[in-house]
């Protein structure tokens, strides 16, 4: 399992490029043959810039000639962080440090990729703290009109209970500093490739930056990692199972930037379909988000995928809630539809608490089985075509059923094979597994009733009939 190198990766500081990253890549190599495609600093992807190497050497802050914040291989600084040096007030200091509201007791993972900017990232209690409340140390005001049951403490009418905070910092001259460089560098961008029947692709994507992060997103490394293991061990030990119609490539990368570069740099011109997995390891129901073309057969594909394995689950539009690295090929003027496959939200996020201990492995795998569950869907998917009209009898094929509702269930299968719509679009609706339908076909198909659309592998339809419903 690719879990026995979480903690070591999860302690390299893994920024967008640099020394930690490339040891991450290295890490993963180990287990899983990588191709690393290196892009330089400052090369133009799109309207992006691939940004230089940060190297943080030291930083900290005084006050009154002592230490009261400093660095030591954490989230303490705000990732790259601009050079800085000098005395600041209160006031100013203030604009530059940065807690979490959610988490107030943990370090948020802070950043700043793309403007020029300083900051150091602290527990809430750093900067504020908590004054006590009214009736909590001492004695309350005799006029007492109520006790509250559920909090059970006195409550005295028209009183504010709503936490107050005061400030710990003192009013005086800080001294900041912070030693860091930028340098140009190589963005690189980790590639397994599994070779399939045929030169269309799949990508799949994790992304490998984020130090001092493990659900975000070493639970996505893990994932696709522990996924290609599979996939290539089944075709070596199974010989009744067929390598995928589709090649399909891991690709490792820093967030966004590092799949823009993929995209810009090289061809994608085979690629049918994206997925990116972010998050994925936190004890919450997966979060599917749809393409943005939201009648792309592969959102019907991921959606009879759950259902198929009876995965609890929620469903957004495309960067509804997060996004990361189908970003860019969702773009119509790109045309490669692309999912997400999170468990976002979760109480640790982007924070000092994003440990390897929050990981669970069933959620892992969880995922990784919809992925898989999901190419299967979508390779065996075609256009089915009638070849006789009429009212189909099933038990002459051996089709009928004894429950009413699935046999007329079956008759709008049958019916809504019009040479226009794939199996998905027509199965998802009527609440079939796409399994069984296919079955179901598979017999009518071998006794020459239907037959399938003549088209190529990954090209589109091009019959002119109306949108399905979206899903």
């Amino acid at each position: 399992m690719a879990k026995d190198i979480i903690k070591t990766l999860y302690n390299l500081p893994r920024y967008l490029l640099g020394k930690g990253y490339t040891e991450a890549l290295r890490q993963i190599n180990d287990v899983l043959p990588l191709e690393v495609i290196n892009i330089p600093s400052g090369k133009e992807v799109g309207t992006w810039t691939v940004p230089q190497e940060w190297i943080l050497k030291e930083a900290w802050i005084k006050f009154k000639g002592e230490k009261i914040l400093e660095w030591k291989n954490d989230l303490s600084v705000m990732i790259y962080s601009q050079p800085t040096r000098g005395i600041v007030k209160l006031k100013e200091l203030k604009e530059h440090l940065f807690h979490s509201i959610d988490n107030p007791e943990t370090t948020p993972y802070q950043f700043s990729f793309y403007e020029k900017n300083w900051g150091f990232c602290v527990p809430k209690e750093f900067v504020l703290k908590q004054k006590p409340n009214l009736c909590e140390n001492g004695d309350c005001h005799p006029e007492l009109k109520a006790i509250d049951p559920e909090v059970g403490k006195v409550m005295i009418e028209g009183q504010d209970y709503s936490p107050k905070f005061v400030d710990v910092l003192e009013e005086g001259d800080y001294e900041v500093f912070i030693d860091s460089e930028f340098k140009p560098g190589v963005l690189q961008i980790g590639v397994h490739t599994i070779k399939g029947k045929t030169d269309r692709e799949i990508l799949l994507f994790a992304h490998l930056d984020h130090p001092y992060q493990a659900n975000d997103n070493l639970s996505g490394v893990q994932c696709l990692i522990d996924l290609a293991k599979k996939i290539e061990k089944d075709f070596q030990t199974h010989a009744n199972i067929d390598r995928h119609e589709h090649t399909i490539k891991v690709i490792f990368c820093p967030e966004t930037i590092g799949s823009i570069a993929y995209a810009e740099t090289q061809d994608i011109s085979k690629v049918d379909f994206v997925i990116s997995v972010d998050a994925c390891g936190n004890d919450n129901t997966l979060l599917i988000q749809k393409a943005f073309d939201k009648y792309a057969r592969l959102n019907y594909a991921v959606h009879l995928a759950i259902h198929e394995l009876g995965v609890s689950y929620r469903k957004g539009d495309f960067r509804a809630l997060i996004g990361s690295d189908e970003y860019y090929f969702n773009d119509p003027m790109v045309g490669i539809p692309g999912i997400m496959l999170s468990r976002y939200s979760y109480k640790e996020y982007h924070t000092s608490a994003d440990t390897p201990e929050i990981l669970k492995e069933d959620k892992i795998k969880e995922t990784g089985d919809v992925i898989l569950k999901t190419i299967d869907i979508y390779e065996k998917d075609f256009i089915p075509v009638r070849k006789v009209k009429g009212v189909l009898c099933r038990s002459k094929f051996g089709l009928a059923t004894i429950h009413k509702y699935l046999n007329r269930d079956l008759d709008y299968l049958y019916y809504d094979m019009d040479g226009k719509k794939y199996l998905s679009e027509i199965v998802l609706p009527l609440g079939l597994t796409f399994e069984f339908a296919y079955n179901f076909i598979k017999k009518l198909e071998k006794n020459g009733i239907l037959g399938r659309f003549n088209n190529s592998q990954g090209k589109k339809q091009k019959t002119g009939r109306k949108k399905p419903k979206t899903v």
